[in-house]
């Protein structure tokens, strides 16, 4: 009996000890939970904020905000012009002119922005987006060099080394965009033409966005993208191209290894045509086996050719098929890198402009939208990124 009780007391002392461990887990948990909503918090963007229209972002209305352009008859569209009057005098009281064209603040478009991430294939693969910019230029720190290592003899001063830092620059330049909608459907409400429009538009831009950060030429009022960035790495396929195998992508990561740079949000841009070349290789391209079988089975698993690559893809048509070298005039162009390593930078919201009379659209009865958004494209270290551009796609 005396055994039985001291055993009761023992299970007691141990539920007891395990109920306090679950108090003081829970206890831990609350403390983690609360330092995670406070990181959150720090870490969310900081948006405009404009006297008045607080409230309500959601109500925006693309459809009823242009509407009142194009007929200059607001009545329905109070809360549109509420918006677009309190960013023109935030503008004027910093200097900046806003005259011949409506602007949209950031806050108010925050779901055509998401649109746009979902359709840029840059931004899909982790490049950098710095929303809201303010000021010209913004410079951004990198760094050029590091500390050096030295061995010293006994009672020998160190020899002194630093790292030394340099910086890029981002200019606002403007990138365009244009929508042509007939005036009958432009006078609809009905919510699935806005969605329709705000795609529209963030596919334009999106596009155009990945067009400059791949192959910008730096001139004529364009950002300079990754393929005209200086000093980045290379690898030819051969004097006249030739066609793009696993080996030439190992080759574009040795390249980066070889830089230090092999770190990341690593992976491959090209256009669809390279996906089609590659996953056509067969077994019999390697060794004289003459059968036909593919090295990535067709059909299966995307992922089974993301496993050979070593690392993930995206494809976009922007990336042209018919460059040259030598005698090869169907040369295309494959980049891998850390694509944290491209930064864009945008700059304040949307500006509008509409008109039913410009070039064709009053005899069509149409109204033109034309999009306006100040953007800029800098790769912060060139060695983050390889290029190959004599791939033949046939």
């Amino acid at each position: 009996m005396e055994e039985i009780k001291k055993l009761l007391e023992t299970q007691k002392d141990s539920m007891t000890k395990v109920s306090e461990t679950v108090e003081s887990l829970a206890g831990m948990q609350k403390a983690y939970e609360d330092r995670l909503k406070d990181i959150e918090q720090r870490l969310t963007p900081r948006r405009v904020s404009l006297p008045g229209v607080n409230e309500g972002k959601e109500s925006f209305s693309f459809m009823r905000a242009i509407n009142a352009i194009v007929t200059n008859d607001w009545a329905s569209a109070g809360f549109e012009r509420e918006v677009f009057e309190n960013t023109r005098k935030r503008a004027m009281s910093v200097g900046s002119d806003t005259a011949g064209g409506y602007i949209v603040p950031s806050e108010y478009i925050g779901e055509l922005i998401e649109y746009l991430r979902a359709e840029s294939v840059v931004q899909a693969m982790g490049a950098t987006v710095l929303n809201n910019l303010v000021g010209v230029p913004v410079e951004i720190p990198k760094q050029t060099g590091g500390a050096t290592a030295y061995w010293v003899d006994e009672n020998e001063a160190i020899t002194e080394s630093e790292l030394t830092v340099g910086q890029i620059s981002l200019t606002p330049k403007a990138v365009a965009a244009m929508v042509k909608l007939s005036n009958r459907l432009l006078r609809l409400s009905n919510p699935s033409v806005e969605e329709m429009i705000k795609r529209d538009i963030a596919l334009t831009l999106a596009l155009e966005i990945d067009s400059v950060a791949l192959r910008g030429t730096g001139a004529a009022g364009k950002p300079r993208g990754i393929a005209n960035t200086p000093s980045i790495n290379t690898v030819a396929i051969g004097t006249t191209g030739g066609a793009p195998t696993f080996d030439t992508l190992y080759d574009m990561q040795y390249a980066l290894q070889a830089a230090n740079a092999y770190r990341g949000k690593l992976g491959y841009v090209f256009h669809p045509a390279t996906r089609r070349r590659l996953v056509k290789t067969k077994i019999a391209q390697f060794s004289t086996d003459t059968g036909g079988d593919y090295v990535v089975t067709p059909m299966v698993s995307d992922q089974s050719l993301v496993s050979w690559m070593g690392h993930p893809y995206k494809m976009t048509t922007q990336i042209p098929i018919n460059l040259t070298k030598s005698t090869s005039t169907n040369c295309t162009e494959i980049y891998f890198g850390n694509w944290a390593e491209l930064i864009i930078g945008q700059w304040g919201g949307l500006e509008i402009m509409a008109s039913k009379e410009t070039s064709t659209a009053f005899e069509k009865n149409q109204t033109w939208i034309r999009i306006i958004q100040e953007v800029d494209v800098q790769v912060r270290h060139a060695e983050s990124f390889c290029l190959v551009s004599d791939a033949t796609i046939a």
